[in-house]
């Protein structure tokens, strides 16, 4: 007795779909159709069809809440739910739909289908497309996954948002394509958003794309002032000649609406309009690399060393919390001439008494650590960060020496400066790895990211951003509630970290030892 595709026939019922208007559009018998529905044949991975009916469908979702009640539909069904690629998302469609897709998930795991097609090529992508209006987040997918593989490594895409309420951009689909793309490819955007004056719109935008912009790959500028209009717009151009328009209703009330475009005067009159819009746009954040080593050693030194409250994360130790004897010892290594030697130890006396001041008249300073990241240090016996220019220009490996002096520092200050706290979390992985952001409460952010090829600095006085960030750090914060974020626990686990240092500091001393011993 046949059995009837039960998830099928709900995907044709949520979305209106007919046997009839299937079957034309895919110039098929409709009486096969009804045949899948029905069970009296059987709708395999396999199948001739297959292919061609999930595209049919992923096509006619397209309103946002289409795509989550999909998503509901594969958890329910124990697959993921994952839309990096259209691809993907394309896969566990097809697994859901197939007679034997539940089978075949459990016997090849993970592994890619083999019967879905490759995407188009980026070029017949645009012309395939040009002049036809893509409906819905999933079309836009659909077109725009292939063109962004398409771009050149290292490239940068130009984005203009009319208003900040864009909901495009957000989308947590595009998003991914888009962040995914840039770590794939190594490839920037220029983001220049109109922004009226909703925090809350701006904060959505900061809070999608927080980890490219933070790493550089996202460069945001803002125009003040929103221009009354009957729609919003988003206008993405790309470095090969090629351009997107995407269409919203200012209520967000209808699907959005894309158009792709290849037409070369359109888009050079595009880019012209975006250059000159540049030109008045004002970046929400400044980036300094070494080449501004004054000026950032500066906004470093307000941020410990003038009122204010501080708030600090950090995927690494602090060196400010070092023993001028440590620091000395460090600077010894390093080979500086007597000069070179003489101004950053006058620089760090400077910082670190600036700091002692600001502690001693109650300000308060709120710390957090990542406990990976500690253990990581003990393991390996050697911590990686930025120099901070008083120490070392660009990268310093400090050793298992200098860190275990980082650590009993945090220690003395815990017992010994009730303004100073810190808590140390399992995971901080809402702070992009390999970096640390310091938060002065009400004034300005710094961002020290070593995770590219030479250390930046990113800093802010931008009140949208600091509440932003005022935010995440009080979330990351409040986890540290009851006995986790207790002085004595953290101090236990710094001892912890220390001990086991200590321990590679004996070891590497008799190894060396040895050595001296056996030369003699």
């Amino acid at each position: 007795m046949a059995t009837p595709n039960k998830n099928l026939k709900a995907i044709f019922e949520y979305l209106g779909l007919t046997n009839l208007a299937v079957a034309k559009a895919l110039a098929i018998d409709p009486s096969l159709i009804s045949r899948y529905l029905s069970g009296h044949r059987q709708f395999k991975v396999a199948s001739p069809q297959m292919d061609a009916i999930a595209d049919y469908i992923l096509t006619s979702s397209k309103r946002a809440q289409d795509v989550e009640w999909l998503k509901e539909r594969f958890t329910e069904a124990g697959l993921p739910t994952d839309m990096s690629t259209v691809r993907s998302f394309k896969q566990n469609l097809i697994l859901w739909l197939a007679t034997d897709g539940d089978i075949l998930r459990r016997s090849l795991g993970s592994a890619p289908i083999t019967n879905i097609q490759k995407p188009a090529t980026p070029q017949t992508v645009f012309n395939r497309t040009h002049g036809a209006a893509k409906h819905g987040y999933l079309e836009l997918l659909f077109a725009l996954e292939p063109v962004l593989s398409a771009q050149k490594q290292g490239e940068t895409i130009d984005i203009f948002l009319s208003s900040d309420r864009i909901r495009t951009i957000i989308n947590g689909d595009i998003s991914s394509l888009l962040q995914n793309a840039l770590a794939k490819r190594d490839l920037h955007i220029r983001m220049i958003v109109c922004v009226s004056g909703d925090t809350q719109a701006l904060s959505e935008i900061l809070d999608a794309y927080i980890e490219p912009i933070v790493s550089g790959h996202v460069q945001l500028l803002v125009v003040h002032g929103l221009t009354q209009t009957v729609t919003n717009q988003l206008h993405m151009i790309f470095p090969d000649g090629n351009a997107v328009l995407v269409t919203e209703t200012i209520e967000n009330d209808a699907t959005p609406v894309s158009v792709f475009i290849t037409d070369p005067d359109f888009i050079a009159g595009m880019q012209r309009s975006f250059e000159a819009t540049s030109r008045f746009a004002q970046p929400i954040l400044n980036i300094y690399d070494d080449n501004y080593s004054r000026n950032i050693l500066e906004i470093l030194y307000m941020e410990f060393c003038t009122p204010g409250a501080l708030d600090v994360v950090k995927d690494s130790i602090n060196p400010m919390y070092m023993p001028m004897s440590a620091y000395d010892r460090f600077l010894k290594t390093r080979g500086h001439s007597e000069q070179e030697y003489t101004w950053r130890s006058t620089e760090f006396v400077r910082f670190k008494s600036g700091m002692d001041n600001n502690l001693e008249q109650g300000v308060e300073f709120r710390e957090v650590l990542s406990l990976k990241r500690l253990n990581d240090i003990a393991q390996r016996g050697l911590c990686r960060m930025a120099g901070l220019y008083f120490m070392e220009r660009g990268y310093i490996e400090l050793d298992a020496e200098g860190c275990a002096a980082i650590l009993k520092g945090y220690i003395e200050y815990l017992e010994n400066v009730p303004s100073f706290n810190l808590l140390i979390l399992d995971d901080i992985s809402d702070l992009q790895q390999n970096s640390c952001w310091h938060l002065k409460q009400g004034r300005s952010l710094c961002i020290n990211n070593w995770q590219a090829k030479d250390p930046v600095m990113i800093y802010s006085d931008q009140t949208m951003l600091l509440r932003e960030f005022g935010a995440r750090f009080d979330a990351l914060w409040a986890q540290g509630a009851g006995g986790v974020g207790s002085r004595a626990n953290v101090m236990s686990i710094l001892q912890d970290v220390t001990e086991r240092l200590e321990k590679t500091i004996r070891h590497e001393r008799h190894i060396c030892e040895a050595n001296e011993e056996a030369t003699l």
